[in-house]
C-alpha cells in the first residue's frame, strides 16, 4: 500500500524521513512535470518519496503564468512576499500566501487564456494546477525560512555556551534558545488546497490507497466542511515512538490491514492503539486515524473535487481497500 501525501505538493527533507520511517515512501503529486523542486527530486532519488504528475498538458502555459505571479509578488513587498517579516512579523503569517492570492491567480489565468474548445474540466484543471504551483512556492519558501531560523537558533545556542563567565555575571539564558514557533502550512486557504489537490488525485491512474497529511488544519477542515459529504470521522489518537534507524515501522502494515478489514470496531482498532508509546524516552509523533465511512479513497476524492472534475467511476483502484483511511502525523 502506497501512502499519498494530502493536500500538499511539497515536503521538507526532515518530514519525508519521518513519514518514510513510519509508513514508507509517500507519493507526492506535482502540478507540472517541468517545475519539480530540486529538493523533491533528491528525496525521490533517495527513495524517500515517489513523485507523480497525473496532469502534464499545458505545462508551458502553466509555467508562464506562475512566473508572472512570482514577478508580481517580488514587486509587491509585504505579507505576500516570501521572507517578509523574517525575524519578527512572520509570527502568525505564512509568507507568500495570503488572501490576495486567489484574486491574483484569477488575474494570471485571464492573462493566459484557455485555448479554444476547452471543457469545464480542462479549465478547472488548469486553475487548480496554478493554485497548487503557487502553494508549492509558498511551502518551499516557508521551509527555507524554517531552516534558516533553525541555523540561527543553533548559532545562538553555541554562542551562549561559549560565554564561560556568563553564569558568574548573573547573565540569564531564560527565553533564549527556546523552540522556534512554526505555523501549520495548511492553515491558509485550506479548503481550496483540498479541492485543488483532489483534482490531481482524481486524475491519477493509480488511485491513492492511503491518505497521509501532516496538517491538523486539513483534518479540521474535513471535519468542519466535508464531514457530512464524505462521512468523515476520527477513530483513534495515539503517540507513536519513532522506530530506530534502519528498522521498519509496523504502522504501515497495521493501516493496510485496517483498510482491508470487513469492519472497524474497537476490537479491530486494537492493533493501532496498541502501538502507542509507553514511557518512551526517544522522540515521538502524534498519529490520529480518521476514516471516510464505506468509501474507497478514489470515491472520497471524487467527493472532494469539484463536480466538473469528477473522475471516472471505473478508476476505483485496488479491491482490497474497502475504505478511506486518512492519517494525521504531527511531526512538529
Amino acid at each position: 500500500m502506497t501512502p499519498v501525501l494530502m493536500p500538499f505538493t511539497y515536503l521538507s527533507a526532515s518530514a519525508a524521513r519521518i513519514l518514510n520511517a513510519l509508513v514508507g515512501p509517500v507519493a507526492i503529486y506535482q502540478p507540472s512535470p517541468n517545475a519539480i523542486p530540486d529538493s523533491l527530486s533528491a528525496l525521490a532519488e533517495a527513495g524517500l518519496v515517489e513523485i507523480r504528475t497525473p496532469m502534464t498538458g499545458d505545462s508551458e502555459r502553466l509555467g508562464a503564468a506562475l512566473a508572472e505571479f512570482k514577478q508580481w509578488a517580488r514587486m509587491n513587498p509585504g505579507k505576500s512576499t516570501p521572507g517578509a517579516g523574517y525575524m519578527g512579523a512572520r509570527q502568525g503569517e505564512i509568507p507568500f500566501f495570503d488572501e490576495t492570492t486567489i484574486n491574483r491567480i484569477r488575474s494570471e489565468i485571464k492573462r493566459y487564456p484557455m485555448p479554444a474548445h476547452q471543457t469545464d474540466r480542462e479549465v478547472a484543471a488548469f486553475s487548480a494546477r496554478l493554485f497548487l504551483a503557487v502553494a508549492q512556492e509558498n511551502d518551499s519558501a516557508g521551509d527555507s525560512l524554517d531552516q534558516d531560523l533553525e541555523r540561527f537558533k543553533t548559532l545562538e545556542q553555541d554562542f551562549l555556551e561559549s560565554l564561560a563567565d556568563a553564569d558568574d555575571a548573573g547573565f540569564s539564558r531564560e527565553g533564549i534558545g527556546t523552540a522556534i514557533w512554526q505555523e501549520d502550512p495548511g492553515n491558509r486557504l485550506t479548503g481550496q488546497r483540498i479541492r485543488a489537490w483532489a483534482m490531481l488525485a482524481a486524475a491519477d491512474a493509480r488511485p491513492p490507497e492511503l491518505l497521509v497529511t501532516t496538517s491538523p488544519a486539513v483534518t479540521d477542515t474535513l471535519l468542519e466542511r466535508f464531514a457530512d459529504k464524505i462521512h468523515f470521522e476520527e477513530l483513534a489518537d495515539i503517540r507513536l515512538p519513532l522506530p530506530p534507524e534502519g528498522q521498519p515501522s509496523t504502522l504501515g502494515t497495521v493501516l493496510a490491514d485496517l483498510a482491508a478489514a470487513d469492519s472497524l470496531s474497537s476490537a479491530s482498532l486494537a492493533p493501532f492503539t496498541s502501538l502507542a508509546a509507553q514511557a518512551v524516552d526517544g522522540p515521538c509523533v502524534g498519529v490520529t486515524l480518521f476514516r471516510a465511512a464505506g468509501r474507497h479513497p478514489a470515491e472520497t476524492i471524487r467527493q472532494l473535487a469539484p463536480a466538473a472534475f469528477a473522475a471516472s467511476e471505473e478508476n476505483i483502484g485496488a479491491e482490497s481497500v474497502r475504505r478511506t483511511l486518512i492519517v494525521l502525523i504531527q511531526i512538529r
